[in-house]
């Protein structure tokens, strides 16, 4: 690749910072902190556990500036998270494998949880975090002790339980885009050492950075968001305890903004492009949707000034959410060997989208999605330790409830879009008349239990084996109901549109996972360990309108992966470097692919993934903080034969898709091409951070600190067609902060930046809907500046 030379000085770079390290003399001992993860569900250190696990402290999400999950990636190797069309639409990804969000029946392939809660839909987790304990980020099939939905890993987030102190915090931010942030929280103590309480909440808006160019100046990308969190701790006696954790919170943007990237009416606009079939189609003398834009008085964007963050739409885009639940959390030690744990919840995210489907400012397609989905889970488990051993049994119940109503609304200019599409020439309205609509009511009802069990089996003091087994039974049920309003002849061509039966249908489900595991403590500061996992994702149901020809359930996902891993201390280096290789094989990825002009959920045989992670932290001196991390990811289709095609390429450039299989076609007739070999979306095969922070006391009470930071991601491909128009090239982001701790008041004040030389890059490019050869995506944020004071108490 041509970013090696890069990566080749980076790595260089770390391995001679850890030669210098280890024969540095430190005049005075510097010790690091232990940092406990729950990564087994059980305290332990993180050098201790056989799992590649992140842990970010409460200290350093504060030091970092880390407001929300897409923060994170850039301290988690591995760790991806994107957002497109919506606030509701967010993707997570860890070693490059992810499950799209963008329809209600697919699953997040990575488990989210927020204190041992499961989280159901992806898009719950984009809010403020706020008064966090700790996140921690798992690595690798998570089957056995997390269950349903680990294929690939799972994210932990711990919010601060109440205490006893009385300690409280309240946080001011100010910045660009006239942003204004405000969060705060306080503990109360009801009975001293018995009862407890904690409140916490939170505010943020911001302006957009995506201009429109009718509407209104930084309109989209905006934020307009809050939060409220109540706990309570009881603690009658030391054998029990019991957290209670109620929460809100809201989501009210103007979201997502997608300029164009690449026109359909250019210079390089081809009159011929090939017909799928080893043939050709001529365009000679056929209009393009630029071409109609213009000529019905619509304003056409040049893909040349994507960075000019601009778009022309009908409309503004909705995009709301709520999300709010209740917990349990019981621990009763029944002795001094055994704990009995509780876990109840109840949880709703509702969400309503409205976005122009066309992405332009004629009056053509509308889509509303009002989506509410409900679901409660229980967990109990007993944990176990004496000195031969530790074993984890549990039981898990879930049961989600999820009622979609969407429409899909048709104006003036649909019938022109739509012929200019399919045959390069608009059609009258009466194909697509302007008040004609095509609905959708979908209600889906899952259920799943689970059994669990992991042993810790400590055969020598040195030597740990682990073994664990989970089976997980899955029942889903959908029921749907389509129908139209004054529908004309167009609508039987358009998926989306298309008239269809209504649907009755149930999945029903059944899987073994398990684990093993050998943990090898070589000397007191280093442990060597080897494991073998399987994950599973239950299939699912489509919850989008598709063609009759289609079958509303696709399979499961199992995921199997091998793991090398080695964590060492350097204690007098103050260091810490944990390493581990991996190889995982997923068969049956779940994944959305583009089938002309509709869009269908399809199993995509089999995905390979391999690579390597290493983390670094050095307390090079008191004040003196390095930290590293790198991942190698390689993630593709083993097996994809019935892939989407390319679109854009072929149109711009006259080349056929060297993926078409001019013998296979799918039930409708679309041409599909075997994606064997592609890269999976938005995987970059390199990442590296590297993190700095020093410190400098001006008095025994005041410290001014610097946190610089440099996170390089090298180049990915955002769409599962892999057309070479949709590529992404590596890039560079600099993120820094400086600031005064003041001790004697318990205050600090700092002053940031992230991307600060505002580096351009883009999160997601795709095909839009009804005009051919056009591309849009969206953007990443531009350079953001602000000021953050904050007061403990």
């Amino acid at each position: 690749m041509q970013h090696t030379p890069l990566f080749s000085r980076s790595l260089l770079a770390v391995a001679i910072l850890s030669t210098v390290a280890s024969t540095a003399t430190i005049a005075q001992e510097l010790a690091l902190e232990e940092v406990v993860v729950t990564a087994q569900k059980r305290e332990q250190s993180q050098q201790d556990v056989p799992v590649a696990v992140t842990a970010l402290s409460d200290q350093v999400l504060e030091d970092n500036g880390i407001r929300d999950v897409f923060d994170i990636q850039a301290m988690a190797p591995g760790l991806r998270v994107d957002q497109s069309q919506s606030a509701t639409a967010s993707n997570f990804a860890i070693r490059g494998v992810y499950t799209s969000s963008q329809n209600f029946g697919l699953e997040s392939s990575v488990g989210l949880y927020v204190d041992d809660v499961y989280r159901a839909r992806q898009s719950s987790m984009i809010n403020n975090l706020v008064d966090i304990q700790s996140v921690q980020v798992l690595r690798g099939p998570q089957g056995t002790l997390f269950g349903r939905n680990t294929p690939n890993g799972a994210v932990l987030i711990n919010t601060r339980a109440p205490d006893f102190s009385g300690e409280g915090f309240v946080e001011l931010s100010a910045g660009n885009m006239n942003l204004l942030s405000l969060s705060g929280a306080k503990s109360f103590t009801a009975i001293e050492d018995v009862l407890a309480f904690r409140v916490t909440g939170f505010t943020t808006k911001r302006d957009g950075f995506v201009d429109d160019v009718s509407l209104g100046d930084d309109l989209l990308n905006d934020r307009d968001r809050w939060g409220l969190r109540a706990q309570a701790l009881y603690t009658p006696t030391d054998k029990l305890s019991v957290r209670v954790v109620v929460d809100r919170s809201e989501v009210d943007e103007i979201c997502c903004g997608a300029p164009t990237y690449l026109n359909n009416d250019g210079g390089d606009f081809t009159p011929d492009r090939p017909d799928g079939r080893g043939g050709v189609v001529s365009r000679a003398g056929a209009m393009t949707s630029d071409a109609l834009i213009a000529s019905l008085g619509g304003t056409v964007l040049s893909g040349e000034d994507f960075y000019d963050n601009k778009v022309a739409l009908s409309f503004a885009p909705i995009s709301q959410n709520e999300d709010q639940g209740v917990s349990v959390h019981v621990d009763y030690d029944l002795n001094s060997t055994m704990t009995l744990t509780s876990i109840s919840a109840y949880r709703a995210f509702d969400s309503y989208d409205k976005l122009d489907a066309d992405y332009s400012d004629l009056d053509g397609l509308e889509n509303e999605n009002d989506a509410q989905q409900s679901s409660f889970s229980q967990e109990l488990r007993l944990n176990y330790l004496d000195e031969q051993k530790s074993v984890i049994g549990g039981l898990f119940y879930f049961t989600q409830d999820l009622d979609n109503q969407s429409a899909l609304n048709a104006g003036a200019h649909t019938a022109a879009l739509g012929g200019v599409y399919a045959f390069g020439a608009p059609l009258p309205e009466v194909f697509f008349p302007a008040d004609g609509a095509a609905y959708n009511a979908v209600s889906q009802s899952h259920e799943s239990w689970a059994l669990f069990s992991q042993m810790d089996w400590f055969l020598r003091d040195d030597l740990t084996l682990t073994v664990g087994a989970r089976y997980t039974w899955e029942d889903k049920t959908i029921k749907a109901r389509y129908w139209e309003e004054n529908a004309g002849p167009g609508f039987a061509q358009f998926p989306p549109l298309a008239p269809r039966s209504d649907v009755n249908a149930s999945l029903d489900d059944g899987k073994l996972t398990g684990t093993l595991k050998l943990s090898w403590f070589a000397g007191d500061n280093t442990m060597l360990y080897a494991s073998y996992g399987t994950g599973y994702k239950a299939g699912g149901t489509n919850t989008d309108r598709i063609l009759e020809e289609f079958d509303v359930i696709f399979g499961a996902e199992n995921a199997q992966s091998y793991e090398l891993g080695m964590k060492a201390e350097f204690p007098e280096q103050a260091m810490r470097l944990n390493v581990a290789v991996h190889k995982t094989k997923v068969d049956d990825l779940q994944t959305i692919a583009f089938q002309g002009n509709g869009f269908m959920l399809a199993n995509a045989g089999v995905a390979d993934t391999y690579g390597a992670e290493v983390e670094l932290l050095w307390q090079a001196a008191e004040r003196t903080r390095v930290t590293a991390s790198y991942a190698y990811s390689h993630a593709e289709f083993e097996d994809f034969a019935g892939g989407s095609c390319w679109v854009a390429a072929p149109f711009h450039s006259g080349n056929e898709d060297p993926g078409t299989d001019f013998d296979r076609l799918n039930r409708t007739g679309v041409q599909v091409c075997d994606r064997s070999g592609g890269r999976i979306a938005s995987n970059p095969e390199n990442s590296l951070v590297l993190n700095l922070r020093q410190g400098f006391m001006l008095s025994s009470d005041m410290e001014v600190f610097v946190l610089g930071e440099y996170v390089y991601t090298d180049d990915t491909m955002t769409d599962t067609n892999n057309d070479p128009l949709k590529a992404q090239d590596a890039y560079h982001v600099v993120n820094l902060r400086a600031g005064v701790d003041f001790y004697n008041w318990d205050a600090q004040l700092t002053l940031w930046g992230r991307n600060i030389f505002n580096e351009e890059y883009l999160s997601t490019v795709f095909d839009v809907p009804v005009q051919l050869g056009r591309l849009n995506a969206y953007s990443r944020e531009p350079a953001t500046f602000g000021v953050t004071l904050r007061k403990n108490f």
